[in-house]
Formats: C-alpha cells, sequence, structure tokens
C-alpha cells in the first residue's frame, strides 16, 4: 500500500525534460511529483561547485532555435537565469584551428552554471521535486502506478513521465510496461569523459573549440562565462568523442587526463600539461548515437498512462530536452483531463 498521498503524474527524473513537463502540468493544475535520485536538479545541465568555482562539467552552452523554446529563453534572459555567451566557436579540421564564421545564432550559458536552470524552472514554478528519491520499482496497478523509493516510500499515481537515460528507463518498466521498455531499449547512447582543468589565470582567444577529432570534440574556456567569478583562475573543460569514450571509460583516471590535456593542448596551441587541479567526470549516458524528433514524446496506455521524454530528444540537447518535456507534460495534461471527464 502507498504510504504517501496519492498524486496526478508521477516523474521520473529531474533534468529539463523533467522539469518542464511538471511546468505543463502545474499550468493545467495537476498535482505533479517529480522524483530524482540525486540532490541536483537539471540532469546533464551540470554545474560542480570545486573550490568555490561553479564550473559547467555537462552540458556546456544551449542554443534556441524553436519559436516556442526562444520565448523561454528570452524570460530566462530576462530573468538573469542565462546570457548570452557567444555567437560563433572555433574549429579544429584537419591539423588546423579555425576562427568562428560570421554567425548570428547565440549560445547561452548561465553565470552561476548551467544548473541554475534547473534550479529557476523548479523555484519560478513551485515544482514538488523529491530529492535523491531513487525509484527502484514501477508496477501497474488497476491501471494505475505504484512507484517504490529506495528509502521504502511507496507512491501511487494516475499517470506516469519518465524521463531517465534510456538504458535506466528499460530496466524500471522491463516488467511492467515492456513495450516501452522495448522503446527504449533501441535508443543507443554514448558515453562521454569529461575533464576539468583549473590553470592560473592566463588570456585565451577563444571561448570553445568545436571538432570531430578521434580523441578530444570539445575544449571550452569555462571561465569566459563567468570571469569575475573565476578571478585569478583559468578553467577549461574538455569532452573527448564518443569513441575515445567507448575505449576507456573504465581507464585509470590519471591517465585519461594526461591524453586528454595533451590532445587539447596540441589543437588549441596552447600548453595545458601542467594544471593546478583537475577532476574527471563520467557520463555513462551522454548523447544518443541517432537523435529523435524533439517533439516526439511515445505514450502507451497500457497497462497504465505512460509517456516518454528526456534528453535524448534532438541529439541530447538542451533545447530537444525542453521540447520534448513540454510535449510530455501536455500529453500527460490531456490524459488527466479525460481521466477527470
Amino acid at each position: 500500500m502507498p504510504s504517501e498521498p496519492p498524486i496526478d503524474v508521477a516523474i521520473i527524473g529531474a533534468g529539463i525534460s523533467g522539469l518542464q513537463a511538471a511546468v505543463e502540468l502545474g499550468s493545467t493544475g495537476l498535482k505533479a511529483t517529480v522524483f530524482e535520485k540525486s540532490r541536483g536538479l537539471g540532469g546533464r545541465a551540470a554545474t560542480r561547485r570545486w573550490n568555490g568555482l561553479p564550473v559547467d562539467h555537462g552540458a556546456q552552452f544551449f542554443t534556441a532555435r524553436s519559436p516556442e523554446f526562444r520565448q523561454q529563453v528570452a524570460q530566462w534572459t530576462a530573468q538573469g537565469t542565462c546570457h548570452e555567451w557567444t555567437r560563433g566557436f572555433h574549429r579544429y579540421e584537419s591539423g588546423k584551428l579555425s576562427a568562428p564564421e560570421d554567425d548570428s545564432h547565440p549560445r547561452y550559458a548561465c553565470r552561476e552554471g548551467m544548473s541554475n536552470l534547473g534550479r529557476s524552472m523548479a523555484a519560478a514554478n513551485a515544482i514538488k521535486v523529491e530529492r535523491q528519491a531513487k525509484i527502484i520499482s514501477v508496477r501497474a496497478n488497476k491501471g494505475q502506478w505504484a512507484l517504490v523509493c529506495e528509502d521504502g516510500r511507496a507512491f501511487e499515481a494516475r499517470s506516469l513521465v519518465v524521463t531517465c537515460p534510456p538504458p535506466q528507463g528499460a530496466a524500471l518498466l522491463a516488467e511492467a510496461a515492456p513495450e516501452a521498455a522495448d522503446f527504449l531499449r533501441s535508443v543507443e547512447m554514448e558515453p562521454c569523459l569529461a575533464v576539468a582543468a583549473a590553470f592560473s589565470r592566463r588570456e585565451l582567444d577563444w571561448h570553445g573549440i568545436q571538432s570531430d577529432d578521434a580523441t578530444v570534440s570539445w575544449i571550452g574556456h569555462d571561465s569566459s562565462k563567468r570571469a569575475d567569478l573565476h578571478d585569478g583562475k583559468t578553467v577549461v573543460v574538455i569532452h573527448a568523442s564518443p569513441a575515445f569514450s567507448r575505449e576507456n571509460y573504465g581507464a585509470a583516471e590519471d591517465d585519461v587526463v594526461r591524453k586528454l590535456l595533451s590532445r587539447a593542448g596540441e589543437m588549441a596551441d596552447t600548453d595545458l600539461s601542467s594544471p593546478e587541479e583537475f577532476f574527471l567526470q563520467r557520463w555513462r549516458y551522454a548523447q544518443p548515437v541517432a537523435a529523435l524528433s524533439a517533439g516526439q514524446a511515445p505514450t502507451f496506455e497500457e497497462p497504465a498512462p505512460l509517456v516518454l521524454a528526456g534528453e535524448f530528444f534532438a541529439g541530447g540537447k538542451i533545447e530537444g530536452a525542453w521540447l520534448s518535456g513540454r510535449a510530455a507534460g501536455r500529453l500527460a495534461g490531456e490524459r488527466e483531463s479525460s481521466f477527470d471527464s
């Protein structure tokens, strides 16, 4: 029997998609609860507080191409949640580093870190989030959902929205919703090894470097997002390529960091070999091999109403996550409205 009061919609995962689904549901007056296994909000829009410095070790920036998301970003910008960071990145190809071409498309970042997106969404919309509440069991019970947390608490919900990484969602739904689990298993995910390295303050003439290099796919000048907060320091964030990440996911930290710093230094034509400090983040499920439609939110009626969403839509981008959550929240809301009528 549930140990907590019943809710209209349970949402698993407090990434951007899960939070936006809750925003949509809240606007209709429905009672939604978001369950997040960690303390933080925003999923891979993640920031680590590192020796007092905010450092983005997950998603590095975001763009806004659809009219709906541009409107949302305009609100975030007006509120001070994010700001325009740059309009172009350097590119490393065929052994050469080139400056950005003319580009009128803004790239946005957050002065306090990308996790500010999740915090802002939850606070501005009074979203109920159960933090450090890992769901370990999902089953159907008389057309509704019964959920059990790792700490033993039990919940009952009429509808369910699942936004956690596909392999985790598939494992949760394997017995209760095999069709949905099969769909999630079809979404192949790539890992990403990310290194943050701190140096004494130095001048870099780029904000970010993108590449299809075999070892490094991204080099970010994290401190250029928040120069006043990184006073006296320069922090560089490096993302390994999918191939390097797969091959070295379980390798020793020092070995991974040494290889990535060496290659990134060659690409950026600057010495990155001796950072004052560094850390390695291993993202097991970073991005999908093949992107799905950003507005897509697969729905299932049996054994109880279920909607899938997440950042694996539209290439794992922030905008795709937001659009997916928006669609999922509206679909779940429509089902709840039909139930009430």
